[in-house]
């Protein structure tokens, strides 16, 4: 760390409150017209001139409820976010386009039968997974089945629906919808450039302007295409990075046809930052103040993301974080164990969006249920958007109808993973699965439809 010579600090204090307080166009944070007061120091261990910065934030955004639910706790430790197996993607492109079928097709539809169901498809297959089922807006049922925790990671702990782990891909419609109801609050198209509020420090390459938001929302933006042909590579389909991302901003834009990648949902947690309160920390991150570092401001930008997702989550009744706060969190196990500790939970505040969020299955099934019945979260052309037009979410062919959700997978050195699903179904019965293991089952999405498909008799 650079030792602070007292005269330097000052000039530093007076570049960073220049930055923050808007110096023409490159300004990192702009005013708004109601700025929040200033705020007393809420995370312990920041250098005097990380502690400032924090502070100017505070002016967007809640640090009191940041703080009580620890996101501030990563910044002073601030690293680059773990990121999922490019495999994992793959696998969740596979499992996304399927059907449903039964051989005897029936006319009601059993609750209970779909619960038995779900259960029996993990039956003595997993090491936890917990679920949550809503009617018509409304917790049906839920449980938690095994274990969030195993020997070796004492305390053993009971699997819960109220208890948040990571949920992998399924953050994606989460971030979706934060960014539909931001845009129509702002009056930028889905259909609009997203030039204006990319990091202005990043090159851009030709065309790169124009990527649309409906564009990097169903994966057809052509960002992966270019980090491929930047890097003469043919991975980055499971990066958020920050530095993974301005490569593929930086490249001229190639072909735009469909290809899956985290950062088309990631790049949202750098961009939300300046559309909503024009946050926008990227000459910091390039020429960071002394004892400050890149990843701090990294880390930062993500703060101001979670200050703008976390009260939208909250309309739905949901909460949603990078970082796992409990005590005892969830961990990833392969199953069986062979007495091999879990893996994580990490830090993902530098990486989510497309991947990272922390949730509940409970809190899932209420976002579920928010979006669809309410206008709470979103409004109903929004709506519309994600689910016609596939704008963070799949469409799935069931039996009976048309299904929409979202799958995810994570997987980790020992094959220590965990996948999940959420999922709307055509009839008011919405749905989400957790499992905090991998193994010999079927994948969450398919256990879903088709525990679905087979409880109508």
């Amino acid at each position: 760390m650079r030792t602070s010579h007292p005269h330097r600090s000052v000039r530093v204090k007076a570049a960073v409150t220049a930055l923050l307080l808007g110096a023409g166009a490159i300004a990192a944070v702009s005013a708004p017209a109601h700025a929040r007061p200033a705020v007393p120091a809420f995370a312990t261990g920041l250098s005097p001139e990380l502690q400032r910065l924090l502070d100017q934030v505070g002016r967007h955004i809640s640090l009191r409820e940041l703080q009580a639910d620890g996101t501030l706790a990563g910044l002073q430790r601030a690293t680059p976010a773990a990121e999922p197996s490019s495999l994992d993607l793959t696998a969740e492109e596979a499992d996304r386009p399927r059907s449903g079928k039964v051989a005897t097709p029936g006319t009601t539809f059993d609750m209970a039968w779909f619960e038995r169901n779900l259960r029996a498809a993990l039956t003595g297959k997993t090491v936890g997974y917990a679920y949550s089922i809503g009617k018509a807006g409304q917790l049906d049922r839920q449980a938690g089945v095994g274990s969030a925790r195993v020997a070796p990671d004492n305390p053993v702990t009971a699997q819960s629906a109220t208890k948040a782990m990571t949920i992998a891909s399924v953050s994606k419609p989460v971030t979706a919808a934060a960014v539909l109801r931001l845009l129509e609050q702002k009056n930028i198209s889905v259909d609009s450039g997203i030039g204006p509020w990319l990091p202005s420090a990043w090159k851009r390459g030709a065309n790169v302007d124009k990527i649309t938001f409906r564009q990097l929302m169903t994966h057809t933006s052509g960002l992966l295409q270019n980090y491929q042909t930047a890097t003469g590579t043919t991975g980055g389909k499971s990066t958020g990075a920050w530095d993974n991302i301005r490569i593929a901003i930086g490249q001229d834009l190639g072909s735009k046809g469909f290809k899956y990648a985290n950062m088309n949902f990631s790049i949202f947690r750098i961009m939300v930052p300046k559309i909503a309160y024009g946050v926008d920390l990227s000459p910091l991150y390039d020429a960071p103040p002394a004892n400050i570092t890149k990843a701090q401001i990294d880390y930062l930008t993500g703060i101001v993301f979670l200050g703008y997702l976390k009260p939208v989550l909250a309309l739905a009744k949901a909460s949603v974080g990078c970082a796992n706060a409990d005590a005892n969190p969830t961990k990833l196990y392969a199953y069986p164990t062979g007495g091999q500790a879990g893996w994580g939970p990490q830090d993902y505040t530098t990486g989510c969006g497309g991947y990272g969020y922390n949730m509940s299955a409970n809190g899932i099934t209420s976002f579920l249920s928010h979006i669809r019945y309410t206008e709470k979260v979103i409004s109903a052309d929004a709506r519309k958007l994600m689910v016609d037009d596939n704008v963070g979410m799949y469409s799935y062919d069931g039996a009976y109808g048309t299904y929409h959700g979202h799958n995810g997978s994570w997987t980790q050195s020992g094959n220590r993973g965990m996948r999940s699903c959420a999922m709307s179904f055509h009839i008011h019965v919405d749905a989400s699965l957790l499992v905090n293991s991998r193994g010999d089952y079927p994948s969450p999405c398919a256990i879903l439809l088709d525990a679905f498909d087979n409880a109508w008799h």
